[in-house]
Formats: C-alpha cells, sequence, structure tokens
C-alpha cells in the first residue's frame, strides 16, 4: 500500500517578520476608525507597527487595511521578508 501522507489542517497564520522588504516606507496617516473604509483590492504591503517598545512586521492585503489599527507606523509594498 502506497504511503500517503495528508496535509496540514493549521489555519493560516498572520506573517510575522524581522524586516521590511526593500521600497519606499509610506508612513500611515493618524487612525480615525470613523473615516477609514477600506475595499478588499489585494495589493500586499509588510506593515510595521509599534505596540510600547516592540516593534514588529506584518503582511496586510493593501495600504488601507495595512494603516486600520492605532499601533501601524507605515508600509512598504510586498510581502513581508
Amino acid at each position: 500500500m502506497p504511503d500517503i501522507t495528508m496535509p496540514e489542517s493549521t489555519p493560516a497564520q498572520p506573517t510575522r517578520s524581522h524586516q521590511l522588504p526593500d521600497g519606499v516606507f509610506s508612513q500611515c496617516p493618524p487612525f480615525d476608525p470613523e473615516q477609514t473604509m477600506c475595499t478588499a483590492q489585494y495589493d500586499p504591503v509588510c506593515v510595521k507597527s509599534k505596540t510600547g517598545s516592540l516593534i514588529s512586521y506584518r503582511t496586510a492585503g493593501n495600504a488601507c487595511s495595512a494603516c486600520s489599527t492605532p499601533e501601524a507606523i507605515g508600509y512598504v509594498k510586498g510581502e513581508c521578508l
């Protein structure tokens, strides 16, 4: 009988990285949830966020969603490295 390996069924997690890709860094505007509405257009960006003294990076679907949290500092086009 052949050995059949089932793929992992672990749900995808947000990408966490240690650096931004090369490119122009765009700063997020001040966060205002009442004035922000984003589309579902997929154009990935790598978001730099700061919570307290902790800096983190994650891939977001687009620039608007990248800046949709008060912790977001800015982003670079492309997925996080």
